[in-house]
């Protein structure tokens, strides 16, 4: 149930297509295209937002790092999934850094060109309300996971999760693209484990 709970997130980092038709059309018009490499930073984690982003090709990557350098992957986003979201709403730096794992074309929004919108069309307050409202539900359910689960609900968790964004894709869900070391990372575990998990499952 935790895992299904947490994968019902999966839809918050699509909140745009979510939108009625002629806002959706009038958030689209302001979002300026730009392409990054793979490798590239886009940016770091507290740093100050400058908008959001929102995927047209390629993969990009949401991450912190500790300061023994260990890396927590939180979301892979693929496209039609948008990202720096929350730091574009209410000015302040962005919570994770996050990385292009491919070359990608993104669409980018300002942050003065979405505070316009929301000036212009009071439709979007509660578009955005919802959306953080979201993201504030999975983030809860995620720390349970995180911190109580076991190992194989943890992973089942993140598979379900990387599964209903794949479906908010359009994607087939029957293969996931992710490297166990990516889903290692993801879920505090090494490749070893993860592996050992999988063929559990698999049998």
């Amino acid at each position: 149930s935790g895992a299904q709970t947490v994968a019902k997130g999966a839809e918050v980092l699509n909140w745009i297509d979510a939108l009625p038709t002629d806002l959706r059309q009038s958030v689209m018009a302001e979002m300026k295209p730009l392409r990054v490499k793979q490798g590239a930073l886009i940016y770091e984690r507290f740093s100050p937002a400058k908008g959001l982003y929102r995927v047209v090709s390629g993969t990009t990557r949401l991450f912190s790092l500790a300061p023994d350098g260990r890396e927590l992957i939180y979301k892979i986003n693929g496209p039609s999934e948008s990202f720096g979201d929350l730091g574009a709403i209410d000015g302040g730096p962005y919570t994770l850094s996050a990385e292009a794992m491919t070359d990608c074309e993104l669409l980018f929004l300002s942050c003065s060109s979405l505070n316009d919108l929301r000036r212009k069309y009071p439709a979007l307050e509660t578009a955005l309300l919802t959306f953080v409202t979201r993201i504030a539900r999975t983030s809860i359910m995620s720390i349970e996971v995180a911190t109580i689960f076991p190992l194989p609900a943890r992973i089942a968790s993140r598979l379900t999760f990387l599964a209903a964004s794949a479906r908010e894709r359009g994607e087939p869900v029957t293969e996931l693209k992710i490297a166990q070391k990516d889903l290692g990372v993801m879920v505090g575990a090494s490749r070893q484990a993860v592996n050992k998990v999988l063929s559990d499952f698999q049998a």
